[in-house]
């Protein structure tokens, strides 16, 4: 035998059809009938199975059965865990028999008198159908459940966005803080925040009760990392704020995750306010004790302008005196003319430095005085 027959009887082999299992059923009849269709669907396939049984594909009903509504009561709740498909054998097709079987909970039907074989061959139909529109309404279900989470994670991701907006507009921690609570408790989370600024922590509460057991945890927490999770309660670490939430949604681990990625996006905007907010401050602090020594230097400017031009006054004032004395003791001297018109030169030459070294004093002053009155300014600004 060649290599390709080995490999065609390997496919052939593979290939078989594998025989499906029965169909299973359970059967609600009355006793007169139970032998009946358990004989007969068993000789076609079909396996009956007792009610309480986790195999059953299809429930039969014969409405013959007087207590067919009791047995049906004493099923499993199709809201409390999924019933099989029911399926039910009437009188006959009459609207009043369709109805009746339909208020009753039946899923299809059909009316009697029918063979044992064409029940089975109905009833493996019928439960191909079900299946497939059970199936078919499962996955709508979810189809649904996952539209509506992701409508409402955008809603929330858009509630954030709206959070790092007005968080722009804080000027206090105090209202950023309570603007972050409020927004987390939006998100069904109940929480502490510390905020970390050059003064030491500021501590907040989303429900006005102080617990300084939480304020230490948030202190001490700093090294542990972005995260950490203590069953229920989760911290969040940033350089300039700690959050603590006490209610994480564990028992959902699909909110549970989502909430992990909210926090984080919230997170990130709150340290870079908190960031923001203590530039600001520091900037603020800054700008006023700029300001009070630009005030003191303009003090001392117009106080030594002032003693400068009284120095100058009184300094004028002497020479002026001075040389008056001079020039009316010049009599009592018996100086020759000669002698006298070179004192006089003399003393001319003299004024007249002094008052040239006033004059540079004073131009010294000046450029001094717009020195300090630009760096004045300079501070002001």
């Amino acid at each position: 035998m060649s290599g390709i027959d080995l490999w065609d009887d390997d496919i052939a082999c593979d290939s078989a059809p594998t025989e499906a299992p029965p169909l299973a059923i359970c059967l609600i009849a009355a006793s007169e009938q139970q032998a009946f269709w358990r004989d007969g669907l068993q000789q076609h396939g079909i396996h009956i199975c007792p009610p309480e049984s986790g195999d059953c594909q299809l429930i039969l009903v014969d409405e013959r059965c007087p207590d067919y509504l009791q047995q049906l009561a004493q099923l499993p709740n199709a809201e409390e865990q999924r019933r099989p498909p029911v399926f039910f054998l009437v009188n006959n097709g009459a609207e009043p028999d369709c109805m009746r079987a339909f208020s009753a909970g039946a899923d299809d039907y059909v009316h009697l008198p029918i063979s044992p074989e064409a029940l089975a061959a109905r009833l493996k139909r019928a439960q191909v159908q079900l299946h497939d529109s059970v199936n078919i309404r499962q996955q709508l279900s979810e189809s649904s459940t996952i539209v509506f989470q992701s409508m409402s994670m955008n809603a929330e991701l858009g509630r954030i966005l709206q959070f790092m907006e007005a968080s722009f507009t804080c000027q206090e921690f105090g209202t950023l803080a309570d603007l972050t609570l409020k927004m987390l408790n939006e998100l069904g989370l109940n929480a502490s925040l510390g905020i970390f600024h050059n003064r030491g922590l500021e501590y907040f509460c989303d429900d006005g009760i102080k617990r300084p057991i939480e304020q230490e945890v948030i202190e001490n927490s700093r090294h542990l990392g972005r995260i950490s999770d203590f069953g229920a309660r989760t911290i969040l670490n940033y350089p300039h704020f700690g959050l603590l939430i006490r209610n994480m949604p564990l028992e959902d681990p699909l909110r549970y995750g989502i909430l992990k990625d909210h926090i984080c996006y919230l997170g990130n905007a709150l340290d870079a306010r908190c960031q923001a907010m203590i530039t600001e401050r520091y900037a603020k602090e800054r700008t006023v004790r700029i300001q009070a020594t630009a005030a003191v230097l303009q003090q001392m400017i117009a106080e030594m302008e002032q003693a400068k031009l009284e120095v100058t006054r009184t300094s004028t004032a002497e020479l002026q005196g001075m040389l008056d004395n001079l020039q009316f003791g010049f009599s009592n001297l018996s100086l020759t003319g000669t002698e006298e018109n070179i004192l006089v030169n003399l003393l001319t030459e003299s004024s007249d430095r002094i008052h040239a070294l006033f004059r540079s004093a004073a131009e010294q002053d000046q450029l001094f005085q717009a020195l300090l009155s630009g760096v004045a300014k300079t501070l002001e600004r």
